[in-house]
Protein backbone atom coordinates (compact mmCIF):
# COMPACT_ATOMS: atom_id res chain seq x y z
CA UNK A 1 0.00 0.00 0.00
CA UNK A 2 1.39 3.42 -0.95
CA UNK A 3 1.55 6.23 1.59
CA UNK A 4 0.83 9.94 1.14
CA UNK A 5 3.55 10.87 3.56
CA UNK A 6 4.43 14.55 3.68
CA UNK A 7 7.94 15.16 2.29
CA UNK A 8 7.81 18.96 2.21
CA UNK A 9 11.01 19.24 4.25
CA UNK A 10 12.92 16.73 2.14
CA UNK A 11 12.35 13.74 4.40
CA UNK A 12 9.33 11.66 5.25
CA UNK A 13 7.19 13.23 7.95
CA UNK A 14 6.54 10.04 9.86
CA UNK A 15 8.32 8.27 12.67
CA UNK A 16 8.08 4.83 14.17
CA UNK A 17 9.35 2.90 17.15
CA UNK A 18 9.77 -0.81 16.70
CA UNK A 19 7.23 -2.21 14.26
CA UNK A 20 4.93 0.61 13.15
CA UNK A 21 1.21 0.15 13.43
CA UNK A 22 0.38 1.76 10.11
CA UNK A 23 3.44 1.95 7.90
CA UNK A 24 6.60 0.15 6.90
CA UNK A 25 8.27 3.53 6.50
CA UNK A 26 9.90 5.80 9.00
CA UNK A 27 12.72 6.20 11.49
CA UNK A 28 13.14 4.68 14.93
CA UNK A 29 12.32 7.03 17.80
CA UNK A 30 12.91 4.79 20.77
CA UNK A 31 14.95 7.67 22.26
CA UNK A 32 12.04 10.15 22.12
CA UNK A 33 11.21 11.12 25.69
CA UNK A 34 8.93 14.05 24.96
CA UNK A 35 6.58 15.10 22.22
CA UNK A 36 9.11 17.80 21.29
CA UNK A 37 11.67 15.06 20.57
CA UNK A 38 9.11 13.11 18.58
CA UNK A 39 8.01 16.13 16.56
CA UNK A 40 11.59 16.92 15.63
CA UNK A 41 12.30 13.34 14.56
CA UNK A 42 9.04 13.22 12.60
CA UNK A 43 9.80 16.49 10.77
CA UNK A 44 6.69 18.06 12.27
CA UNK A 45 8.53 20.96 13.92
CA UNK A 46 6.95 23.68 11.79
CA UNK A 47 4.42 26.41 12.53
CA UNK A 48 1.11 27.39 11.00
CA UNK A 49 0.53 31.10 10.40
CA UNK A 50 -2.75 32.86 9.61
CA UNK A 51 -2.56 35.26 6.69
CA UNK A 52 -5.24 37.81 5.69
CA UNK A 53 -7.04 37.09 2.45
CA UNK A 54 -7.41 39.36 -0.55
CA UNK A 55 -9.75 39.07 -3.53
CA UNK A 56 -8.16 40.27 -6.77
CA UNK A 57 -9.93 41.03 -10.06
CA UNK A 58 -8.82 43.14 -13.03
CA UNK A 59 -6.13 44.82 -10.97
CA UNK A 60 -8.49 45.68 -8.11
CA UNK A 61 -7.98 44.18 -4.67
CA UNK A 62 -10.47 43.81 -1.85
CA UNK A 63 -9.78 42.47 1.63
CA UNK A 64 -11.79 39.38 2.49
CA UNK A 65 -13.34 39.90 5.89
CA UNK A 66 -14.07 37.08 8.30
CA UNK A 67 -11.70 34.60 6.62
CA UNK A 68 -7.97 33.88 6.85
CA UNK A 69 -5.62 31.39 5.22
CA UNK A 70 -3.77 28.84 7.34
CA UNK A 71 -0.26 28.82 5.86
CA UNK A 72 2.59 26.45 6.63
CA UNK A 73 5.44 28.75 7.61
CA UNK A 74 8.35 26.63 6.38
CA UNK A 75 6.99 25.90 2.91
CA UNK A 76 4.47 28.68 2.32
CA UNK A 77 1.81 26.12 1.43
CA UNK A 78 -1.80 27.13 2.03
CA UNK A 79 -3.28 24.37 4.18
CA UNK A 80 -6.83 25.70 4.37
CA UNK A 81 -9.15 28.70 4.54
CA UNK A 82 -10.88 29.20 7.90
CA UNK A 83 -12.86 31.81 9.82
CA UNK A 84 -11.10 34.49 11.84
CA UNK A 85 -12.38 32.79 15.03
CA UNK A 86 -10.46 29.61 14.18
CA UNK A 87 -7.72 28.88 16.72
CA UNK A 88 -4.64 27.15 15.32
CA UNK A 89 -3.42 24.24 17.42
CA UNK A 90 0.27 24.12 16.61
CA UNK A 91 1.81 20.66 16.32
CA UNK A 92 3.89 21.16 19.44
CA UNK A 93 0.92 22.31 21.53
CA UNK A 94 -1.34 19.54 20.25
CA UNK A 95 1.18 16.80 21.01
CA UNK A 96 1.90 18.18 24.48
CA UNK A 97 -1.15 16.16 25.50
CA UNK A 98 0.96 13.04 25.36
CA UNK A 99 3.96 14.29 27.32
CA UNK A 100 2.63 13.52 30.80
CA UNK A 101 1.48 10.08 29.68
CA UNK A 102 4.83 9.13 28.23
CA UNK A 103 6.85 10.56 31.12
CA UNK A 104 4.77 8.48 33.54
CA UNK A 105 5.14 5.44 31.26
CA UNK A 106 1.38 5.32 30.79
CA UNK A 107 1.92 5.29 27.03
CA UNK A 108 4.85 5.08 24.61
CA UNK A 109 5.28 7.10 21.44
CA UNK A 110 5.14 4.85 18.41
CA UNK A 111 4.10 6.59 15.18
CA UNK A 112 3.43 10.11 13.97
CA UNK A 113 3.08 11.75 10.61
CA UNK A 114 1.53 14.32 8.33
CA UNK A 115 -0.67 13.79 5.29
CA UNK A 116 -1.62 16.06 2.40
CA UNK A 117 1.34 18.37 2.81
CA UNK A 118 0.64 18.90 6.51
CA UNK A 119 -3.11 19.49 6.36
CA UNK A 120 -3.66 16.51 8.65
CA UNK A 121 -1.32 15.35 11.41
CA UNK A 122 -1.46 12.47 13.86
CA UNK A 123 0.40 10.72 16.65
CA UNK A 124 -0.08 7.22 18.01
CA UNK A 125 0.96 6.32 21.54
CA UNK A 126 0.86 2.66 22.52
CA UNK A 127 -0.68 1.69 25.84
CA UNK A 128 1.47 -0.78 27.82
CA UNK A 129 -0.88 -3.71 27.48
CA UNK A 130 -1.39 -6.60 25.09
CA UNK A 131 -4.85 -8.05 24.48
CA UNK A 132 -5.55 -11.55 23.26
CA UNK A 133 -8.69 -12.82 21.63
CA UNK A 134 -7.60 -16.47 21.92
CA UNK A 135 -4.32 -18.33 21.59
CA UNK A 136 -1.75 -16.17 19.81
CA UNK A 137 -4.19 -13.67 18.32
CA UNK A 138 -2.66 -10.47 19.69
CA UNK A 139 -4.25 -7.03 19.74
CA UNK A 140 -2.38 -3.86 20.64
CA UNK A 141 -4.15 -0.82 22.10
CA UNK A 142 -3.21 2.75 21.23
CA UNK A 143 -4.29 6.31 21.82
CA UNK A 144 -4.60 8.21 18.55
CA UNK A 145 -4.30 12.00 18.53
CA UNK A 146 -5.34 13.59 15.25
CA UNK A 147 -5.53 17.23 14.25
CA UNK A 148 -6.07 19.22 11.08
CA UNK A 149 -4.83 22.58 9.86
CA UNK A 150 -7.32 22.88 6.99
CA UNK A 151 -10.46 23.48 9.03
CA UNK A 152 -12.02 20.09 8.35
CA UNK A 153 -11.50 18.38 11.69
CA UNK A 154 -11.37 19.13 15.39
CA UNK A 155 -8.48 17.86 17.46
CA UNK A 156 -9.36 14.38 18.69
CA UNK A 157 -7.79 11.90 21.07
CA UNK A 158 -9.42 8.49 20.81
CA UNK A 159 -8.63 4.87 21.66
CA UNK A 160 -7.89 2.48 18.82
CA UNK A 161 -6.55 -1.06 18.48
CA UNK A 162 -4.54 -2.96 15.91
CA UNK A 163 -4.88 -6.69 15.31
CA UNK A 164 -1.24 -7.56 14.81
CA UNK A 165 -1.55 -10.50 12.41
CA UNK A 166 -3.31 -8.46 9.75
CA UNK A 167 -3.08 -4.77 10.77
CA UNK A 168 -6.87 -4.54 10.98
CA UNK A 169 -7.97 -1.64 13.15
CA UNK A 170 -10.93 -0.68 15.28
CA UNK A 171 -11.45 2.79 16.66
CA UNK A 172 -13.16 2.44 20.02
CA UNK A 173 -14.63 5.93 20.28
CA UNK A 174 -17.03 5.94 17.36
CA UNK A 175 -20.79 5.83 17.40
CA UNK A 176 -22.21 5.50 20.89
CA UNK A 177 -18.77 5.73 22.49
CA UNK A 178 -17.76 9.04 20.95
CA UNK A 179 -19.31 11.28 23.56
CA UNK A 180 -17.68 9.65 26.57
CA UNK A 181 -14.52 7.86 25.53
CA UNK A 182 -12.59 10.33 23.46
CA UNK A 183 -11.48 13.93 23.70
CA UNK A 184 -12.73 16.32 21.02
CA UNK A 185 -11.53 19.92 21.08
CA UNK A 186 -12.88 22.38 18.54
CA UNK A 187 -10.61 25.03 17.08
CA UNK A 188 -12.34 27.84 18.94
CA UNK A 189 -11.49 26.48 22.40
CA UNK A 190 -8.45 26.84 24.61
CA UNK A 191 -6.22 23.81 24.21
CA UNK A 192 -4.42 24.47 27.47
CA UNK A 193 -7.63 24.31 29.50
CA UNK A 194 -8.36 20.82 28.19
CA UNK A 195 -5.06 19.17 29.16
CA UNK A 196 -6.42 18.03 32.52
CA UNK A 197 -9.52 16.69 30.79
CA UNK A 198 -7.35 14.74 28.36
CA UNK A 199 -5.41 13.13 31.20
CA UNK A 200 -8.61 12.20 32.98
CA UNK A 201 -9.98 10.68 29.79
CA UNK A 202 -6.99 8.34 29.61
CA UNK A 203 -8.50 6.43 32.51
CA UNK A 204 -11.78 6.15 30.61
CA UNK A 205 -9.87 5.00 27.54
CA UNK A 206 -8.06 2.34 29.57
CA UNK A 207 -11.35 1.04 30.93
CA UNK A 208 -12.78 0.94 27.40
CA UNK A 209 -9.80 -1.13 26.25
CA UNK A 210 -10.45 -3.60 29.09
CA UNK A 211 -14.10 -3.83 28.06
CA UNK A 212 -13.05 -4.35 24.46
CA UNK A 213 -10.84 -7.28 25.45
CA UNK A 214 -13.76 -8.95 27.22
CA UNK A 215 -15.94 -8.43 24.15
CA UNK A 216 -13.32 -9.86 21.80
CA UNK A 217 -12.85 -12.93 23.96
CA UNK A 218 -16.61 -13.45 24.02
CA UNK A 219 -16.66 -13.25 20.22
CA UNK A 220 -13.87 -15.81 20.00
CA UNK A 221 -15.86 -18.21 22.18
CA UNK A 222 -19.04 -17.80 20.13
CA UNK A 223 -19.11 -20.33 17.30
CA UNK A 224 -21.31 -19.57 14.29
CA UNK A 225 -23.05 -21.99 11.96
CA UNK A 226 -23.56 -21.36 8.25
CA UNK A 227 -27.01 -19.82 8.64
CA UNK A 228 -25.78 -17.42 11.32
CA UNK A 229 -22.82 -16.38 9.20
CA UNK A 230 -25.07 -15.79 6.21
CA UNK A 231 -27.43 -13.68 8.27
CA UNK A 232 -24.60 -11.67 9.81
CA UNK A 233 -22.95 -10.87 6.50
CA UNK A 234 -26.21 -10.23 4.65
CA UNK A 235 -27.53 -7.76 7.22
CA UNK A 236 -24.34 -5.70 6.92
CA UNK A 237 -24.74 -5.20 3.17
CA UNK A 238 -28.53 -4.90 3.01
CA UNK A 239 -28.33 -1.20 2.13
CA UNK A 240 -25.99 -1.73 -0.85
CA UNK A 241 -26.82 -2.22 -4.52
CA UNK A 242 -27.24 -5.83 -5.61
CA UNK A 243 -23.95 -6.09 -7.49
CA UNK A 244 -22.08 -4.46 -4.59
CA UNK A 245 -23.71 -6.86 -2.16
CA UNK A 246 -22.52 -9.80 -4.20
CA UNK A 247 -18.91 -8.58 -4.32
CA UNK A 248 -18.81 -7.81 -0.63
CA UNK A 249 -20.35 -11.13 0.39
CA UNK A 250 -17.87 -13.03 -1.76
CA UNK A 251 -15.01 -11.14 -0.14
CA UNK A 252 -16.31 -11.78 3.38
CA UNK A 253 -16.63 -15.52 2.75
CA UNK A 254 -13.18 -15.71 1.14
CA UNK A 255 -11.66 -13.83 4.06
CA UNK A 256 -13.05 -16.39 6.48
CA UNK A 257 -10.53 -18.89 5.10
CA UNK A 258 -7.61 -16.47 5.34
CA UNK A 259 -4.80 -17.66 7.60
CA UNK A 260 -5.39 -14.77 10.00
CA UNK A 261 -9.00 -15.87 10.56
CA UNK A 262 -8.29 -19.57 10.98
CA UNK A 263 -5.89 -19.25 13.91
CA UNK A 264 -6.35 -21.87 16.67
CA UNK A 265 -9.15 -20.82 18.99
CA UNK A 266 -10.94 -18.41 16.64
CA UNK A 267 -11.75 -20.42 13.51
CA UNK A 268 -15.50 -20.49 12.89
CA UNK A 269 -16.17 -17.91 15.59
CA UNK A 270 -17.94 -14.57 15.63
CA UNK A 271 -14.50 -12.96 16.03
CA UNK A 272 -13.33 -14.56 12.79
CA UNK A 273 -16.52 -13.43 11.08
CA UNK A 274 -16.05 -9.86 12.25
CA UNK A 275 -12.41 -9.86 11.14
CA UNK A 276 -13.34 -11.07 7.68
CA UNK A 277 -15.48 -7.93 7.43
CA UNK A 278 -12.79 -5.73 8.97
CA UNK A 279 -10.22 -7.12 6.54
CA UNK A 280 -12.39 -6.04 3.63
CA UNK A 281 -13.01 -2.57 5.10
CA UNK A 282 -9.36 -1.87 5.90
CA UNK A 283 -7.60 -3.43 2.94
CA UNK A 284 -9.99 -4.42 0.15
CA UNK A 285 -12.73 -1.81 -0.13
CA UNK A 286 -12.62 0.52 -3.13
CA UNK A 287 -11.17 3.99 -2.52
CA UNK A 288 -10.99 6.85 -4.97
CA UNK A 289 -8.02 8.92 -6.04
CA UNK A 290 -6.20 10.01 -9.16
CA UNK A 291 -3.01 8.26 -8.06
CA UNK A 292 -1.97 5.43 -5.78
CA UNK A 293 -0.78 8.04 -3.31
CA UNK A 294 -4.19 9.73 -3.21
CA UNK A 295 -5.90 6.37 -2.84
CA UNK A 296 -3.67 5.50 0.09
CA UNK A 297 -4.54 8.79 1.74
CA UNK A 298 -8.25 8.17 1.20
CA UNK A 299 -7.96 4.70 2.69
CA UNK A 300 -6.15 5.90 5.81
CA UNK A 301 -8.76 8.61 6.39
CA UNK A 302 -11.57 6.12 5.85
CA UNK A 303 -10.05 3.59 8.25
CA UNK A 304 -9.69 6.13 11.04
CA UNK A 305 -12.61 8.53 10.58
CA UNK A 306 -14.67 7.73 7.50
CA UNK A 307 -16.92 5.10 6.00
CA UNK A 308 -14.63 2.15 6.79
CA UNK A 309 -14.55 3.10 10.47
CA UNK A 310 -18.33 3.48 10.58
CA UNK A 311 -18.88 0.19 8.78
CA UNK A 312 -16.54 -1.69 11.13
CA UNK A 313 -18.20 -0.14 14.16
CA UNK A 314 -21.58 -1.37 12.96
CA UNK A 315 -20.16 -4.81 12.17
CA UNK A 316 -18.54 -5.07 15.60
CA UNK A 317 -21.77 -4.11 17.38
CA UNK A 318 -23.67 -6.71 15.36
CA UNK A 319 -21.13 -9.40 16.24
CA UNK A 320 -21.22 -8.50 19.94
CA UNK A 321 -25.02 -8.72 19.87
CA UNK A 322 -24.67 -12.32 18.69
CA UNK A 323 -22.25 -13.19 21.48
CA UNK A 324 -24.26 -11.91 24.44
Amino acid sequence: MAHEIDVSTGKAAVFTAGTPAWHRLGVNVAEAQTSADAIRLAALDWQVEQWPMVARHDGTEREVTGRVANVRADSGAVLGVVSTSYRVFQNRAAFDFFDALVQERLAVFETAGALKGGRHIWMLARLPKTLRAAGEDEIRPYVLLANSHDGTRALRMIPTTVRVVCANTLNLALGRAAATEGVTICHNESLERRVADAREKLGVITRRVDEFERQVQALARRSMNRDELTGYFTNLVADRAADTQKRMLCAFVANLDHETNTLPGISGSAWAAYNSVSQWADHQSVVRGQSEVQKADSRLHSVWFGTAAEFKSRAFDAAVALAV
